[in-house]
C-alpha cells in the first residue's frame, strides 16, 4: 500500500505549476494502435512561454499491472521552432503521461495527460446490425470499463471541417438519454460496449472504436460511393451529396487513422443484398476494401468480414460472396457467422439482433473471432507522424513578421486559427426517422479550417495549425498546434564599448540597452554587460531575442586591438605582471603603480611623463622611450 500511494502522488506532480510549457498532443484518452510486439510511439507536441533546453516524457500505468512504466525519453531539444514535437516508445497499456521541460539541467515545468493508451483501434462498417438502432428495444451495451473509448460525436454530413479530435469513455454516464455515440457516424453503442469491455479484460490494453456503418445500405452503394460514382436507386435517407454510405469510413481511414492508427475494419453487412449475385457482391466489397487501403496508404490494411445475410431468410449467395472475398485476400479475415443468431429472444423484428440475448450473442461472436489468432496474424496500421512546420520571423516587415509553412509539398492545405463555434461544430444524425444532434464534448479539439488554403501563411498573435491532404490517396495529416498568443516582437537594441582600442587581452566591456528580451551578441554570448578580452581587431554587433524572434543585428562597431595608439595616453591603475607595452603617436602620462612582479614598456612619439603617484616596487621592470610606433 505504501508503494502504491507513493506512486500515485508522484503522478499528481505532473501538473503545470509555472505555465511555461503546455501540451496539445496527445489529446486526453487518445489511443495509439500497438504493433505486434505490443509497442507504439506516442506523439507528443506542445508549446512554451519560456526558454528550455530539452523536453522529456514518460508513461506510468494508471493501475499497477495495466502497462509498463517507461524510462524518461527525450522528446525534443530547443531549436528555432515555436513548438516542441517528438515521440516516445512505450508498451501496450493505459497510462498517465508526464512531460517535463529542463533549462540548464534544472526542471522548469511539467505537464501531462491523465489518460493515454497504447492498445487496439477498430473501425466498424456495414449496415444496421453493425451500427445499431435507437428505434427498437434499447440502444445496446455501453461499457463500464475505463479503458473502453469512443469519439462521442456523430454527423451524417461527413463534413471534414466539422469533425472534431477527441475521445470519451464508452459509457452512458457521459451522454444524455443513455445514448453513446460512436463517432464519426453511429448514435448507439449496440454490441460494441460489450465487445470493447471483453477485449480490454482479455488483452489488458485499452480499446478505441470508430463507428462508420450505415443502416439500410447494400454493398453496391458502398462501392459506388467509395468511387464517387452516382448511386443506383438509393433510399431517401442515403444522400449522394453527403458521400453516403462510404463517407464516414473514408474519414476514419483517411484522417483519424493518421492520429491513432488502426488494427482493422470490422464489416457486418449483407442483410440488404438478398438479390445480389455472388460475383457482384465479391467485386463490390473488394472495391470498398481497395479504396480503404488506397486512402489509408496501407496496402495491408486488415478487414474482418462477418458472414451475414439473415433478414428473415438465409441467403447463400451473399455468404458465398463474403467467403470468396475472404479466401481471395490474405489480409481479409473471416468474421462471425451471425445467421445462426435467430429467434424471437434475439431479434425483435426478424432482422436486428436487438434483444438482450441477441446483443450478447452477437457481441460474443465478434469477441471470439477477434481473439482467435487474428491480432497476431494481422499487421496493423500505425499512427502517422505530425508534419513539421517551417517558421520564420522577419522583424521590420511591413506586414506581420511571422510566417509558417510545411516542410514538404501536398495536394491541399487548410489552416486553422480558431475553434469552431457551437453552431459550426454541431453534428446532426438520424436513425429511422429520429433526429439527434451532438456537440463535441468539452476538451475536444474542433479547429475551424477556414483561415487560409495557401501552403504558407503570414500570421500574428494567435493559435494556428495546419491540415494537409496528400495527392492520390487524399490521406490527411496534421501539424502540431502553434500557440503564438504570448508572442512578443523584439525591440531594436543599441550598445556602447568601453573603448575603441585596447591592447591584446585587455578588458573590453560591451554594454547594451533598449532590448525587451535577451541581449544576444554577435559572438553568441547572451549576458549584458559583456566583458571580453580580445586578442585581435574585430567588429561587434548586438541583437534582441524574444521567445520566438530575433531583431536585426546593430551596425557593427569596430574595436582595434593594438599597443600603438594614435591619441595621447593617460594611464592609471596597477601593473601586477608582465603586460603588453603602451605605445602612442602622441604623448604618454602615467601614474601607474608597478608591483614587484610588474613589467611594462612605455613609448611615445612626443613625450613620456611619469607623474607624481607613479610607483615602482623593488623587482619591477619598466622602460620608457621616445619613439614613434607603427
Amino acid at each position: 500500500m505504501k508503494k502504491f500511494l507513493f506512486f500515485y502522488f508522484g503522478l499528481l506532480s505532473f501538473t503545470s505549476s509555472f505555465g511555461q510549457i503546455s501540451l496539445t498532443f496527445p489529446v486526453e484518452r487518445q489511443i495509439f494502435q500497438r504493433n505486434n510486439s505490443n509497442q507504439a510511439y506516442i506523439q507528443i507536441s506542445g508549446n512554451f512561454t519560456a526558454e528550455y533546453d530539452s523536453i522529456t516524457a514518460k508513461v506510468f500505468p494508471r493501475v499497477v499491472g495495466q502497462g509498463t512504466t517507461s524510462a524518461w525519453q527525450t522528446v525534443d531539444y530547443r531549436d528555432s521552432k515555436p513548438y516542441f514535437y517528438g515521440k516516445i516508445l512505450a508498451q501496450g497499456g493505459w497510462y498517465k503521461l508526464g512531460v517535463k521541460a529542463y533549462k540548464n539541467g534544472v526542471q522548469i515545468d511539467s505537464v501531462g495527460r491523465n489518460r493515454v493508451g497504447i492498445g487496439e483501434v477498430f473501425v466498424i462498417a456495414g449496415q444496421s446490425n453493425s451500427t445499431g438502432t435507437t428505434s427498437t428495444s434499447g440502444v445496446g451495451h455501453d461499457s463500464k470499463e475505463d479503458r473502453s473509448n469512443v469519439m462521442r460525436y456523430s454527423n451524417k454530413t461527413n463534413d471534414y471541417d466539422m469533425l472534431p479530435i477527441g475521445y470519451s469513455p464508452m459509457n452512458a454516464d457521459s451522454v444524455a438519454s443513455d445514448s453513446v455515440y460512436i463517432g464519426p457516424f453511429h448514435n448507439a453503442p449496440w454490441i460494441w460496449g460489450k465487445v470493447s469491455s471483453d477485449l480490454v479484460t482479455a488483452l489488458n490494453v485499452p480499446v478505441l472504436f470508430y463507428g462508420a456503418g450505415f443502416g439500410g445500405t447494400w454493398v453496391q452503394l458502398w462501392a459506388e460511393s467509395a468511387l464517387e460514382q452516382p448511386l443506383t436507386n438509393p433510399e431517401f435517407y442515403i444522400k449522394q451529396e453527403f458521400k453516403h454510405p462510404y463517407g464516414a469510413l473514408a474519414s476514419v481511414v483517411r484522417m483519424y487513422a493518421s492520429l491513432t492508427g488502426l488494427r482493422a475494419v470490422l464489416w457486418h453487412q449483407g442483410e440488404s443484398d438478398s438479390w445480389t449475385q455472388t460475383s457482384h457482391y465479391q467485386g463490390w466489397l473488394e472495391t470498398v476494401i481497395a479504396k480503404t487501403r488506397e486512402q489509408s496508404e496501407y496496402p495491408n490494411l486488415a478487414w474482418m468480414v462477418a458472414r451475414a445475410s439473415y433478414n428473415g431468410n438465409y441467403h447463400g449467395n451473399v455468404i458465398l460472396g463474403q467467403n470468396q472475398t475472404i479466401n481471395a485476400d490474405g489480409n481479409v479475415y473471416g468474421g462471425p457467422e451471425t445467421d445462426n443468431i435467430v429467434g424471437g429472444d434475439k431479434r425483435s423484428d426478424g432482422v436486428h439482433m436487438d434483444r438482450p440475448n441477441g446483443l450478447t450473442a452477437h457481441a460474443t461472436a465478434w469477441y471470439n473471432y477477434l481473439t482467435n489468432g487474428f491480432l497476431s496474424s494481422s499487421t496493423p496500421l500505425l499512427a502517422s507522424d505530425l508534419i513539421e512546420l517551417n517558421f520564420t520571423c522577419t522583424v521590420g516587415s511591413p506586414f506581420s513578421p511571422i510566417s509558417l509553412s510545411p516542410t514538404a509539398s501536398y495536394e491541399s492545405y487548410d489552416w486553422s486559427n480558431r475553434e469552431n463555434t457551437d453552431a459550426e461544430a454541431l453534428g446532426n444524425t438520424s436513425d429511422y426517422g429520429a433526429d439527434y444532434t451532438a456537440l463535441p464534448p468539452t476538451g475536444y479539439l474542433r479547429p475551424n479550417w477556414g483561415y487560409s488554403s495557401s501552403p504558407g501563411v503570414i500570421v500574428g498573435t494567435g493559435k494556428y495549425s495546419l491540415r494537409v491532404r496528400k495527392a492520390t490517396s487524399g490521406k490527411i495529416l496534421f501539424s502540431p498546434i502553434v500557440d503564438l498568443n504570448t508572442f512578443t516582437l523584439p525591440t531594436n537594441p543599441s550598445f556602447v564599448t568601453s573603448a575603441s582600442q585596447v591592447r591584446s587581452a585587455d578588458t573590453l566591456t560591451l554594454t547594451g540597452s533598449g532590448c525587451n528580451g535577451i541581449y544576444t551578441w554577435g559572438t553568441g554570448a547572451k549576458t549584458n554587460p559583456l566583458e571580453i578580452y580580445p586578442t585581435v581587431t574585430a567588429d561587434y554587433t548586438l541583437a534582441c531575442k524574444t521567445l520566438h524572434c530575433l531583431s536585426p543585428y546593430t551596425a557593427p562597431q569596430n574595436v582595434v586591438v593594438s599597443s600603438c595608439f594614435n591619441s595621447p595616453l593617460s594611464l592609471t591603475g596597477g601593473v601586477l605582471n608582465a603586460q603588453s607595452p603602451y605605445q602612442t603617436q602622441q604623448s604618454l602620462q602615467s601614474v601607474q603603480k608597478l608591483a614587484a612582479t610588474g613589467k611594462i614598456n612605455y613609448s611615445a612619439n612626443q613625450s613620456v611623463f611619469l607623474n607624481p603617484g607613479f610607483e615602482v616596487k623593488q623587482g619591477a621592470v619598466f622602460k620608457a622611450t621616445i619613439e614613434n610606433c607603427p
